[in-house]
């Protein structure tokens, strides 16, 4: 299991348009958080059968605050000289957050039925979901969420066959 937390100022927020019409290059505060986890098995059920899998749930949250722009001395000397209010009212009074949740899995069936030869089934499964508000959710929560997620499945199937001379 991972976990994460980060604090940034000068998170990168994107172009604004002000209250006068003018762009703006916004920069916030950004509380983030991050927790994985990543699990792996491996079955040999034979030496000529085995079943491998993987899972990885994944989810990230953050939190904007203080959204300013640029001064017109970015390199300042003094810190808080770099940044001035930002002249949008909207995005000041909510500048948002963002959770992004996915998660990703891999189930491999491998049959060699003759030396060299080789039968593979695969199973792909991911989930993915992002919403623009960090949300108040525990990891568990959140892929408890995850799982009600539209899945997106891929089924392959592999076969090799040496050719003895």
């Amino acid at each position: 299991m991972n976990f994460s937390h980060s604090i940034r100022d000068n998170q990168w927020h994107g172009h604004v348009t002000d209250d006068a019409g003018a762009d703006q290059y916004a920069f916030a505060h950004l509380d983030q958080t991050t927790t994985s986890a990543t699990a792996r098995l491996n079955y040999t059920f034979t030496p000529t059968v085995s079943l491998q899998a993987y899972a990885q749930p994944f989810v990230t949250k953050g939190t904007y605050t203080n959204v300013r722009r640029l001064s017109d001395n970015p390199r300042a000397d003094d810190y808080d000289d770099r940044y001035v209010t930002l002249d949008d009212s909207a995005t000041a009074a909510n500048p948002g957050g963002f959770n992004f949740k996915s998660f990703q899995s891999n189930l491999v069936f491998r049959w060699e039925y003759g030396p060299g030869s080789t039968l593979f089934a695969v199973w792909s499964h991911g989930r993915q979901g992002f919403n623009s508000v960090a949300g108040d959710k525990s990891f568990q929560g959140d892929v408890t969420d995850l799982f009600r997620l539209h899945p997106a499945n891929t089924f392959l199937i592999k076969m090799s066959y040496w050719l003895n001379r």
